[in-house]
């Protein structure tokens, strides 16, 4: 019996899942076989995590059932879902900052002695047999903490394996890997797909969706419209069916203008005896490129003001200067940060929609100390429009929302300071294709408005059709510097990597 023969493995019937206002699940009815890659695509607030946390556990349908192996399955837990065999790594990172990689692996499932202590000595030894297994170049005892967020993405990735489930669902899998991270990871999930697992795989990028998975299943408004082989797809085609309509792609290279008169932002970033000087035109947009682990979200931290303990950045234009220290006094001269991670250092999850939208602007919502909540809605409201927020009522937890709203929301937060240079660290990630464009040209129009921009980004597509220059980042530091219109796909990719070096040092 051949994969395409195989009975399903995952099915879900007629599943139904109702929040007050809002339907996130309308009868969807999906099968996946073991053996194969199946991609879930769809739009923001479409209903893929919906579908992915019922499936792990993580939520309970309202109507319908989960099927595994033909018998019909309540899951009151993820823990439950795990024991049936089903694991998931959410885009959400939940590992424990303070432990290393061996504890974060197999917490609460730790080797044991005959005494029923912790066996340390096995517990390193299993770890790094399974990070060496997988190819995850991660040392078992470094600490999480001092991770890069893709590493930690990887130890996410280890801890599902060392638990040997018949199935895996991975949400946004590559938004934070580099090219050769991601080339691995597809080599592990062929691996998994050929020793009968079947993978879940949940992403925005559709061309990896192509490349990596042998069916797609597309869902929009909480129903399942299509699923379809993914050999011979394009991505235009895939795009069509995920919107219902042709030409809702992501917007094509549209260069800012910036003036020859443009006022020049000069920043030196001073650290430990070190430092780095840059400088960005008002109305320009500075891309920042690098392999993961090169510094990039450190550099802009740092910038933003919450790098590490010493660090200085000094701004002048001419007639402004400044000098700071810290996050605090970063907003107050006009200097925005929108984290990479908006789980661990961006949302607010016990505060609604509105809260987490107005929190870097409360004094402006305020009078004698007080709030005034029907100007804080008003202002929420109308920047949460703009960014076309899928959101049933602005007073609703954020954690409901989808990831894509919630970092339209993180978005709006940072504009809410009116900011002078506005620091994006992965603005799109988990973001589908058509937001992905709305954010784009929100973008460009606080560029025109005079708005500095840097973006830092994974997606070398994306800093080549937003940016106007790019500088490279190695080792924590500038590299070298591109003009975006002379550059290529093809020769960032070399001057990232090392092969080749484009432009002046700085």
């Amino acid at each position: 019996m051949t994969v395409n023969d195989a009975p399903p493995l995952l099915e879900t019937r007629g599943l139904c899942k109702q929040y007050p206002g809002n339907t996130a699940l309308d009868g969807v009815c999906f099968s996946a076989r073991g053996g194969e890659i199946h991609a879930i695509v769809g739009a923001n607030g479409a209903g893929k995590s919906t579908l992915m946390t019922i499936l792990s556990g993580a939520t309970r349908p309202s109507r319908g059932c989960v099927v595994l192996s033909g018998e019909a399955r309540t899951f009151a837990s993820p823990a439950d879902a795990l024991s049936a065999g089903i694991a998931c790594v959410y885009q959400e990172l939940s590992l424990v900052p303070q432990l290393d990689v061996a504890r974060n692996v197999f917490l609460g499932r730790e080797p044991r002695t005959g005494r029923g202590t912790v066996d340390i000595r096995r517990l390193y030894e299993q770890t790094a047999a399974l990070l060496d297994r997988f190819g995850l170049n991660v040392a078992p005892d470094a600490m999480t903490e001092a991770l890069s967020v893709a590493d930690q993405q990887l130890i996410e990735l280890a801890r599902a394996l060392s638990m040997e489930p018949r199935v895996l669902i991975l949400d946004e899998p590559t938004a934070v890997l580099s090219m050769a991270e991601k080339q691995n990871l597809f080599r592990i999930l062929r691996r998994l797909r050929d020793n009968g697992i079947l993978v879940i795989y949940v992403s925005h990028f559709l061309g990896e969706v192509i490349e990596i998975a042998d069916r797609v299943t597309v869902v929009r408004d909480g129903r399942l419209v299509g699923v379809h082989n993914a050999r011979g797809m394009s991505v235009e085609n895939l795009a069509d069916h995920i919107t219902g309509e042709a030409g809702l792609q992501a917007t094509a290279p549209e260069p800012t203008v910036v003036s020859p008169d443009a006022r020049r932002l000069d920043i030196n970033v001073e650290r430990g005896g070190d430092g780095t000087r840059l400088s960005i035109n008002a109305g320009e947009i500075l891309g920042i490129a690098g392999l993961g682990g090169s510094g990039r979200t450190a550099f802009a931290r740092t910038l933003a003001g919450a790098g590490r303990r010493g660090a200085r950045v000094r701004l002048s234009d001419g007639d402004f200067s400044a000098s700071y220290t810290s996050v605090a006094k970063a907003i107050a001269n006009g200097v925005v940060y929108l984290t990479e991670d908006r789980k661990s250092t961006g949302l607010f999850p016990a505060l609604s929609v509105t809260e987490n939208a107005t929190a870097s602007a409360l004094g402006a919502f305020s009078a004698l100390g007080l709030r005034r909540p029907g100007r804080e809605r008003a202002a929420a409201s109308e920047l949460l429009e703009q960014l076309k927020v899928v959101a049933a009522s602005p007073r609703m937890p954020i954690t409901e929302l989808s990831g894509g709203n919630q970092q339209k929301v993180l978005l709006a937060r940072a504009l809410m300071t009116r900011p002078r240079l506005l620091i994006c660290d992965e603005p799109t990630r988990g973001v589908d294709i058509a937001a992905k464009g709305q954010i784009h040209r929100i973008l460009r129009d606080l560029a025109r408005q005079g708005v500095a921009i840097i973006v830092v980004s994974s997606e070398n597509e994306e800093l080549l059709s937003l940016t106007d220059r790019l500088l490279i980042m190695k080792n924590g530091r500038t590299a070298g510097e591109m003009r975006t219109a002379d550059t290529d796909e093809t020769q960032l990719l070399l001057a990232i990597s090392g092969d080749q070096q484009k432009g002046i040092p700085t």
